[in-house]
C-alpha cells in the first residue's frame, strides 16, 4: 500500500480511486490518506468489506461496482471528469478496465494487482486518455519509513487484524483466511 501511494504521484485534493477493498486495499487506502488527497473513493463488490471501509474510514466513499455505474460515480464525484489517481488492487479483467475507464485524462493509473492471465491494453478505445500505468514488484526500501509512521499512529494498522490465532490453531487460521469467513482481513499468529 505504500509503495502504490508512493508511486501515485497524488498530491493534496486529488480524487483517488481505489479498485478492491481486501486486505491490501485497505493498506493502500491507509497509505494514500498520507497523501491528503481531496477525495477518495473505494469500489468493491463484497458487502462486508464495503462496511469495513465505512466503519474505519467514514471520511470514504465506498460503493459497490456492480450495483453502480462507476466510471459515472466517479466523473461526478471528480473536479476533472474522473480520477486523478486510480489504484487497481483487485486483479480482475473487469477492474482493470475500471482502473482506466474511470480515470481522467492524463491521469496515474497504479496496478497493485497480480492478474492470473494477461490484460491488454485497449489502445484505440483509450485514445486520447494520455494516461500513466505504473508497475512493479514491491521491494523493501521503505520498511523503516512504514514502521515509523506506525508508531507514530500516522498509519492505523489494528483494523486489518481481524483475527487472532495461536500457532497450534494455524491450520484453521489458514482455512479462515484462504475461504474469506467471518469478516477475515488479516490474521495475526502467536508462538503460544
Amino acid at each position: 500500500g505504500y509503495w502504490a501511494a508512493k508511486i501515485g504521484e497524488i498530491k493534496e485534493g486529488d480524487t483517488v480511486l481505489i479498485l478492491g477493498a481486501g486486505p491490501t486495499g485497505i493498506c493502500t487506502l491507509a497509505c494514500v490518506l498520507l497523501k491528503k488527497p481531496g477525495r477518495v473513493i473505494v469500489a468493491e463488490v463484497d458487502e462486508g468489506r464495503i462496511a469495513f471501509v465505512k466503519q474505519h474510514y467514514p471520511q470514504v466513499t465506498a460503493v459497490n461496482p456492480h450495483e453502480t455505474d462507476l466510471e459515472a460515480f466517479v466523473k461526478a464525484h471528480s473536479e476533472h471528469g474522473g480520477a486523478d489517481v486510480v489504484m487497481e488492487v483487485a486483479g480482475t479483467a473487469e477492474t482493470f478496465k475500471l482502473a482506466w475507464q474511470a480515470a481522467r485524462p492524463n491521469a496515474v493509473v497504479v496496478v497493485v494487482a497480480l492478474y492470473d492471465e494477461a490484460q491488454t491494453l485497449p489502445l484505440p478505445e483509450m485514445y486520447g486518455k494520455n494516461l500513466t500505468f505504473k508497475t512493479g514488484g514491491v521491494d523493501g526500501c521503505d520498511c523503516a519509513e512504514i514502521l515509523r509512521l506506525i508508531s507514530e499512529g500516522k498509519i492505523d494498522t489494528r483494523p486489518l487484524i481481524t483475527h487472532r490465532f495461536s500457532f497450534r490453531d494455524l491450520d484453521r487460521a489458514y482455512e479462515l483466511f484462504e475461504k474469506r469467513e467471518d469478516g477475515v482481513m488479516k490474521i495475526a499468529v502467536s508462538m503460544e
